[in-house]
């Protein structure tokens, strides 16, 4: 999926248009610019520690080390409250360069939200509720707003980053009084919406096919088209020489821009389909997925193109599965268990399975990915 291999990897200051004294409003309103501050003045970590941070930021210990890195970051984590406390948020990709348009927010999102969620178990465990909650939403707010950069790859990133607030969330949940419990309910209750599975296809038909489209009528001969097509082999990993996989290409097309671009206008409709058919069940979803894959199979740009919409669309079950897990904990932790009468599978349906622990207890969804039940942990085991 190209969206996911041209992810930049660097972070970087997007240059602003100096504003007009009509518009300095708007500005003030969007979070996006307090985020590219965050960013901007995030500690300069090695790859290998950002790696780390954002591997095990929830497991790692919180000793002196852990500790500093926040400390580090504390201007940073400041900027993504700000952020956070602004409900509109608008990061203007750049739809001309296409499939080479580059989001630096994505791994500076990911670090940052690592260090919002480690610094928010710091202050659970040094018993400020109120901070480590703040923490948490932050980073789930920052989750909702990273999505809105409209592609399928951004929406992930969001989920992971939401997720992640969730397991710090339910790790402290037991800490909570009844108070703060409902207090939680509420602020999670009014998060701003993130972009769905359907809108981000719709983006990934402006940035992948209408871009691409546009290059073909731009090339000037068939040496540029065999460029062009050779480039995205490329993108993608395939160890291939480009030069050669884009004759293969091309000629798999009829070895002319008009035949590109006839199997590329193929291949729209696909997207509108299966954006009315992506809150059907997983399995069926599924099954409509591959149907309009098949039906496609001899069309070598699709192959290239159209995202891996299934593979996404698991991804938004697991994400439901948790946000109903930890609305579920929530109810236990202020009613008991005979709560988790009241929450259906958001899945698969019937009810959610639990099971106590010493410290905690642990919810279940009977509906697996890889193999595995989605799980939700509240509290620590052994604590």
């Amino acid at each position: 999926m190209l969206r996911v291999i041209c992810l930049a990897s660097a972070i970087v200051l997007v240059p602003l248009a100096t504003a007009s004294a009509d518009s300095a409003g708007d500005l003030g309103a969007n979070a996006a610019l307090k985020y590219w501050q965050a960013f901007a003045t995030l500690p300069q970590f090695s790859d290998t520690e950002s790696q780390a941070l954002n591997a095990d930021c929830l497991t790692m210990p919180l000793d002196a080390h852990a500790r500093e890195l926040v400390a580090k970051a504390d201007y940073s984590l400041a900027m993504l409250h700000r952020g956070a406390a602004i409900t509109g948020c608008e990061w203007a990709g750049a739809v001309e360069e296409g499939v080479y348009a580059r989001f630096p927010q994505a791994p500076a999102a990911r670090l940052l939200s690592a260090l919002a969620c480690l610094r928010a178990r710091i202050r659970f465990e040094d018993h400020q509720n109120g901070p480590g909650l703040d923490d948490a939403i932050a980073a789930m707010t920052l989750g909702r707003h990273i999505s809105r950069a409209e592609t399928a790859i951004m929406l992930l990133v969001g989920y992971a980053i939401e997720s992640r607030s969730i397991e710090v969330l339910a790790m402290h949940l037991p800490r909570l009084d009844m108070r703060k419990v409902a207090d939680l309910k509420t602020r999670l209750s009014v998060l701003p919406a993130g972009i769905s599975v359907a809108a981000s296809l719709q983006s990934e038909e402006k940035y992948a096919l209408d871009w691409f489209i546009r290059a073909v009528k731009e090339a000037r001969d068939n040496e540029a088209l065999v460029n062009l097509m050779g480039s995205l082999e490329a993108i993608e990993g395939k160890p291939r020489d480009p030069v050669e996989a884009g004759r293969k290409s091309l000629a798999e097309c009829g070895g002319t821009a008009e035949g590109v671009l006839k199997f590329a206008e193929a291949m729209r409709p696909s997207y509108k389909l299966m954006a009315q058919k992506v809150e059907l069940p997983v399995n069926e979803f599924q099954d409509e997925f591959n149907r309009e894959t098949a039906k496609h199979s001899g069309n070598p740009v699709f192959k290239v193109f159209f995202p891996g919409i299934d593979n996404i669309r698991r991804s938004q079950a697991r994400y439901d599965e948790r946000r109903t897990l930890l609305q579920a904990a929530m109810a236990v932790q202020v009613e008991g268990r005979e709560a988790l009468k009241k929450f259906t599978d958001p899945v698969v349906g019937g009810p959610l399975e639990y099971a106590a622990f010493p410290g905690g207890f642990e919810l279940r969804s009977k509906w697996k990915l890889d193999d595995k039940p989605v799980t939700l942990v509240v509290g620590q085991r052994g604590k």
